[in-house]
C-alpha cells in the first residue's frame, strides 16, 4: 500500500487530529526513552542504596544504546509486519515493564541488565512511531510532528530532573520509576490505530544508490549522536571547570535545553512552512552546532554560554528535520529507512560519551570538545555528500 493510499483508509478510521497524534507519540517516546534518563538524574540515590558507581552509570547509558542498535534493524522488520500501532503498543507494554523492573531491582548488576532491555524496546518504539507519523499527520505537518517527536527526549531529561526533589526526595526513588511505569501503560492505551497493509517495496542498506545513500545518513548521524550525547552528559562539568558555580552549572544546563526544545520544533515548523531541501538544512545546523562545540574547548565564561546555546540549539537539534527527511526519501517504507540511521544514532549514543569521557580524563576537557568538534564535522561532510546521492 503506497502513503497516499493509507492517508486516505485512515483519514476516517481514527478521529484524532493532528494534536492528539503527536501527543501520544510524544507520550510513547518520552516513557521510552525516559528509563535511561531516570537512571542517570537519580545517579546519586542509586549509588547509596545499590553501589551504582559513575562507571557504571556510564555503563548504564552505553548498554541501553548499544542494545538499541543491536535489535533497531529486526524491530524495524516486525514493525513492517504488524504496523505501527501494534510495534508501538508492545514498545509501551515494554517499556512500564521495564520501569516497573527497574522499581524493584536489588542490586547494580540486576539494573543494567533491565537497561538493556529498555533499550531494545525503545529501538521498537523510534521506527515505528516514524511509521505512524508518515501515514497520520497531513503532509504540510509532518516536518512539526518528527520535531515535537524529537522534542520527547529534552522533555524526559527535564522529567528526570524535575523527579528528584519532587518525589526521589520525598517518597523513594523507587516511586520515580513506578510512577513512570504507570505513564508507559497510559501511553499504550493512547496510541493511534492505523489500518496497515505490509509494504511491498524493499528498502537496501547494502548495494546500489540506496544503499550507499542510507549508508552516509548513517554515518552522519552516529559521528551527530556522538558529539551531541557526549555535550548532554558533560556540559555541567565543563561550566564548572570555566568559572560557573555548581547551582549555576545547572541553569546552563536547563538554558541549553531550552535551546534546544525551542529550536526543534522551529526547525521543523519551517520545513513545513519554506519546504527547504532538507539534507541542506539539516547540514546548515551541524555546521553552525559545530562552532558551538568548538567555543565549547576554549574555557572563558562567555564563549561557553554562546557555544552552549549553539551547541545545544543547533548541535542537538537537527535530529527531527533529520528523521523527516529520511522518512521522506523512503515514504513507502520509513521503518527500515529511519532504522537504519537509528542503528547509526545508538552506536554514536553508546560510543560518543566513553570516547569524550576518557579524552577528558586524560588529555584534558578543551581536547574532549576539540574531538565533538570533529565528530560534528564529519557529520557534515556525510551529509553533503548524502545531499548529492
Amino acid at each position: 500500500m503506497s502513503l497516499a493510499e493509507s492517508e486516505q483508509i485512515n483519514a476516517g478510521r481514527d478521529q484524532r487530529g493532528t494534536g492528539g497524534v503527536l501527543l501520544s507519540v510524544g507520550l510513547l517516546v518520552t516513557v521510552c526513552v525516559m528509563p535511561v534518563f531516570l537512571v542517570g538524574g537519580l545517579g546519586v540515590q542509586l549509588r547509596a542504596e545499590l553501589g551504582l558507581t559513575e562507571a557504571l552509570l556510564g555503563a548504564a547509558a552505553s548498554i541501553f544504546f548499544a542494545a538499541g542498535a543491536v535489535s533497531a534493524r529486526p524491530f524495524a522488520a516486525v514493525t513492517e509486519r504488524v504496523g505501527p500501532t501494534i510495534a508501538m503498543r508492545s514498545a509501551a507494554l515494554g517499556s512500564a515493564l521495564c520501569l516497573f523492573g527497574l522499581a524493584a531491582v536489588p542490586n547494580a548488576g540486576w539494573l543494567l541488565g533491565v537497561i538493556a532491555l529498555a533499550g531494545v524496546t525503545n529501538s521498537l518504539c523510534q521506527p515505528a512511531s516514524n511509521e505512524l507519523l508518515m501515514r497520520r499527520v497531513k503532509p504540510d505537518r509532518r516536518g512539526f510532528a518528527f520535531a515535537v517527536k524529537q522534542a520527547a527526549i529534552p522533555a524526559a531529561t527535564l522529567s528526570a530532573g524535575l523527579a528528584v526533589p519532587a518525589i526521589a526526595l520525598t517518597i523513594g526513588w523507587r516511586w520515580v520509576f513506578a510512577i513512570a511505569g504507570l505513564l508507559a501503560l497510559l501511553s499504550a492505551v493512547c496510541v493511534p490505530r492505523l489500518r496497515w497493509t505490509r509494504p511491498k517495496a524493499r528498502v537496501r542498506n547494502s548495494g546500489g544508490s540506496t544503499g550507499v545513500l542510507l549508508t552516509l545518513l548513517s554515518i552522519a548521524a552516529g559521528f551527530g549522536a556522538a558529539a551531541a550525547n557526549a555535550m548532554g552528559a558533560f556540559v555541567t562539568l565543563t561550566a564548572v571547570e570555566v568559572g560557573y558555580e555548581e547551582g549555576n552549572a545547572g541553569l546552563m544546563l536547563a538554558l541549553g535545553s531550552a535551546a534546544g526544545l525551542a529550536s526543534r520544533l522551529g526547525a521543523g515548523a519551517l520545513a513545513d512552512r519554506r519546504k527547504p531541501n532538507l539534507l541542506r538544512m539539516v547540514t546548515t545546523m551541524v555546521i553552525v552546532g559545530s562552532i558551538g562545540f568548538l567555543l565549547l574547548a576554549f574555557g572563558q565564561p562567555v564563549l561557553f554560554l554562546v557555544g552552549l546555546v549553539l551547541g545545544f540549539g543547533f548541535g542537538w537539534a537537527w535530529q527531527g528535520v533529520f528523521n523527516f527527511a529520511v522518512a521522506a526519501r523512503f515514504p513507502d517504507r520509513v521503518a527500515t529507512a529511519t532504522a537504519v540511521t537509528q542503528t547509526g544514532v545508538f552506536i554514536g549514543g553508546a560510543l560518543g560519551p566513553i570516547i569524550f569521557g576518557v579524552l577528558a580524563s586524560t588529555q584534558g576537557v578543551p581536547a574532549a570538545w576539540l574531538s565533538a568538534f570533529g565528530m560534528m564535522a564529519l557529520t557534515a561532510v556525510a551529509l553533503l555528500l548524502a545531499g548529492r546521492r
